[in-house]
């Protein structure tokens, strides 16, 4: 069997050339040695001395292997040679040949220079891949030659399938590897028969993935994402949905993504769904549905609609390696243990109606799936699936009583009582009714710590008079606090009343305590699920918020003297500065709620002036509590605090929200989520560089810096003694230079990397951190611990230097 392999090569150096055409001619004479009868291998030592043995004793090798395994094959090499890139381009799409080698030397391309740590453009075998005729790729068709200088820049871009090689000076050295290298081709491709078929069948895609992707389009279109953690069991699945999303040609294609780990997939999906309403397909390898932390729970609290697919053993399996089904364990049991429901996909037979069930379940009971499916199934390209009719069913609420609707109409439109409403996770149509509604009947408005930004301090760049800011266990605002307190007391239920909307009323959504939540406040609140209707609720609303908002807006009709005072109450409170004179007092290093004063009064100012919109990603921590607090929001935004406050999701979804938003992204990392988590620096910047809008927004990444768990320490201020501090210690980074103040940009991947630190305030140096675009900032801001203020407790709140004199 004759086989023409095409080699494409991309280089003007005579040297690499020349050993080439020497390669090619000595793998001719080991198939035909009768051509020329003076070729003989030389006498060489093993093991080899110098660069002459290793070429001869591969020489050897090979001549073993051809006549041999490849007896009846014949090779032959087409090179066709460039100066650059473009040429290639141009040239190949018009030659019969087919190709299967691909070889670029970066000396002869201009857009690669060979100063570390600059701008590099994609990968170029995407683009000659593309222009010719392909017969056959291995792990071997992908050859790039790079200065040794470059090394740094290329390794942190080029995928896996790259064979990334210095061209080395001994020529001995050279044909050694040229020779692996066609040799290594020529097995996988042609001569070994296992791995000949692997690559043959790769073109088609696994069954699995064809009938994940198709549901997924069909009834999330281009609102879902693909997030992905590599694994031998796994990596046939990924690469077919990775090729499944790249053939859809227009908008509606998902993305496809990966993390640092498992956990930051979760993380980013979760930010997907609560930012911009995005579904997920998440696919792990086996023995990793521990390694999601307890963010399972918080996509499941979410309700955030995906598909969450990990490899496992067959049930039958004597403890298979990683593992989770044998008769010790069951990871099954894991998952339903948290009230996630699952498949187990092991038997073609039945795939059909477990695939089914997992997306009916999606659809009926929105939150995560777990899809554990067996090797069998992961490889099978066999598509045996055939989808079913099925409609989603919703539960509808119970009727409404309509003297609940009606009590709930006199107390807005009758009652001379302050109103607050604290509002949870609100859709766009929601948000315009709660503002409308709130302006024409003079009520109150906060958004919560686990939903930062549901309603806005500015919103289209205008001042929201009725928003007060944050309400929860913490971050609460001085202005909430007094709106809700007469000197240190809180208001009764015949002067006040709050609105829950959207909430279960948890405990992270109030400061008060469970016995206050019962006898001193008037709580109406309202949600769809039955079982989130709180025993402290006066009235408990249980149906679609977007209903009663309908409602009232239809039946609203608040009296002139009413609004009046409502209208008296909001001014008083807006009017209330947020800081007290502590806050403003400048120190080194700044206390977390001097930084947040001036951030925040800075970035007010960009917003009135510039426009400037953000979406604020706040971990878990006291500073982050801080910015929560005292920076004014433009959006719905992410927090860490959310369902279990797990510190370090907030840092570990960044990378996925950088490369969705469309605005600006302001995040605020503590020491302990920072050391917590995997760096995901190289992440953020491979995942700004994908963003379509990457060049027109910037990511800010605070590292909030004071070498404690400030959370932790601030509860012990408050209730032990002192000397308690050692086990809140979080060693800060080593620093090359420990007086350095800021460090020149790079640039990778045509996106520009700012370090700096922060020692004081100085609005030029974080002006220029916000305004500039297509760069990421990665700044550490040194910060002195304090337990003062920033609502971190009603203890905190009730202090002396927060009294107004």
């Amino acid at each position: 069997m004759n086989h023409n392999i095409g080699i494409c090569i991309i280089s003007e150096n005579p040297a690499l050339i020349e050993e080439l055409d020497y390669i090619f001619s000595l793998i001719h004479v080991i198939q035909n040695p009768e051509d020329d009868c003076s070729f003989t291998i030389e006498p060489f030592s093993l093991p080899p001395k110098n660069n002459r043995d290793i070429l001869n004793a591969t020489i050897k090798q090979a001549q073993h292997y051809l006549t041999n395994a490849g007896k009846r094959h014949e090779f032959s090499f087409t090179p066709y040679i460039f100066r650059d890139l473009n040429e290639a381009i141009k040239v190949l799409p018009g030659e019969n040949t087919v190709f299967d080698i691909f070889i670029v030397d970066t000396e002869y391309l201009p857009e690669y220079s060979k100063e570390a740590n600059i701008s590099l453009p994609e990968s170029p075998f995407d683009l000659l891949i593309s222009s010719c005729k392909v017969r056959t790729l291995t792990p071997f068709s992908k050859v790039m030659y790079v200065p040794e200088e470059s090394l740094n820049s290329i390794l942190s871009y080029v995928d896996g399938s790259t064979q990334i090689q210095v061209l080395q000076d001994d020529p001995d050295l050279v044909r050694a590897k040229l020779l692996k290298l066609l040799i290594d081709h020529m097995e996988h491709g042609y001569l070994n028969k296992l791995l000949s078929r692997t690559a043959a069948t790769t073109k088609s895609p696994i069954g699995l993935a064809q009938a994940i992707f198709s549901h997924m389009q069909e009834f999330w279109l281009k609102q879902w994402d693909f997030h992905y953690y590599t694994g031998s069991m796994v990596a046939n699945l990924i690469r077919s949905i990775q090729a499944l999303c790249t053939d859809v040609q227009d908008d509606s294609s998902p993305r496809c993504l990966t993390g640092n780990n498992e956990h930051c997939l979760a993380a980013g999906a979760l930010a997907g769904w609560q930012l911009f309403e995005r579904s997920y397909v998440i696919t792990v390898t086996s023995g990793m549905i521990d390694e999601f932390r307890g963010t399972l729970s918080n996509l499941q609290r979410a309700k955030a609609p995906g598909l969450i697919i990990c490899a496992d053993s067959p049930a039958d399996s004597w403890f298979a390696f990683q593992g989770t089904i044998d008769v010790d364990t069951d990871g099954r049991e894991v998952i339903a243990a948290r009230r996630i429901p699952h498949v187990y996909l092991h038997d073609r037979e039945t795939l059909s109606e477990q695939l089914n069930k997992a997306f009916q379940v999606m659809h009926e009971k929105p939150g995560p799936v777990f899809i554990f499916a067996t090797p069998n199934i992961l490889e099978s390209r066999e598509n045996t699936f055939s989808p079913s009719e099925f409609i989603s069913k919703v539960s509808e609420p119970d009727d409404i009583h309509q003297n609940d609707l009606d009590t709930v109409m006199n107390l807005i439109n009758n009652s001379d009582i302050r109103l607050l409403w604290n509002c949870g996770p609100l859709s766009k149509y929601e948000l315009e009714l709660v503002t409308q509604i709130a302006q024409d009947a003079g009520i109150a408005l906060t958004d919560s710590l686990t939903h930062p930004g549901t309603v806005q301090a500015y919103r289209n760049g205008k001042l929201n008079k009725n928003y007060l800011g944050t309400f929860g266990v913490y971050a609460f605002s001085r202005r909430v606090y007094h709106y809700l307190h007469d000197n240190g007391k809180l208001r009764g239920p015949d002067t006040l009343s709050q609105f829950f909307l959207k909430h279960k009323i948890d405990q992270a959504a109030t400061p008060f305590s469970e016995g206050k939540l019962k006898r001193n406040i008037h709580i109406v609140q309202v949600n769809k699920n039955k079982r989130h209707l709180s025993p402290y609720s006066n009235i408990a609303l249980n149906m679609p918020l977007v209903k009663l908002l309908e409602y009232i807006k239809a039946h609203l009709d608040v009296q002139d003297h009413i609004k009046a005072n409502r209208l008296a109450y909001l001014t008083e409170a807006t009017n209330l500065d947020e800081c007290v004179p502590g806050d403003y007092m400048a120190s080194l290093p700044m206390s977390a709620n001097y930084f947040m004063l001036k951030l925040g009064q800075q970035v007010r100012r960009l917003i009135e002036n510039n426009a400037f919109e953000f979406i604020g990603v706040y971990d878990v921590g006291r500073c982050g509590l801080s910015a929560i607090r005292n920076i004014p929001r433009t959006c719905r935004s992410f927090s860490g605090w959310y369902g279990r406050a797990l510190m370090g999701d907030a840092l570990s979804a960044l990378p996925y929200i950088a490369r969705t938003s469309d605005k600006n992204v302001l995040a605020f990392i503590g020491d302990g989520a920072r050391a917590l988590v995997p760096n995901i620096e190289s992440q953020l910047v491979h995942a700004l560089s994908q963003n379509p809008n990457g060049t027109k927004i910037n990511i800010t990444l605070l590292y909030l810096c004071n070498g404690v768990l400030s959370m932790i320490q601030t509860y012990l201020d408050k209730r032990t003694p002192s000397g308690c501090g050692r086990q809140v210690v979080v060693p800060l980074p080593l620093q090359e230079n420990h007086t350095e103040h800021k460090r020149e940009p790079v640039t990778s991947r045509n996106i520009t990397v700012n370090r700096t630190r922060v020692s004081s305030y100085q609005e030029q140096q974080i002006g220029d951190l916000l305004n500039q675009k297509g760069r990421i900032n990665i700044a550490e801001v040194l910060l002195s611990h304090n337990s003062d203020g920033d609502g971190l407790s009603l203890i905190s709140e009730a202090s002396w230097n927060r009294i107004t004199a």
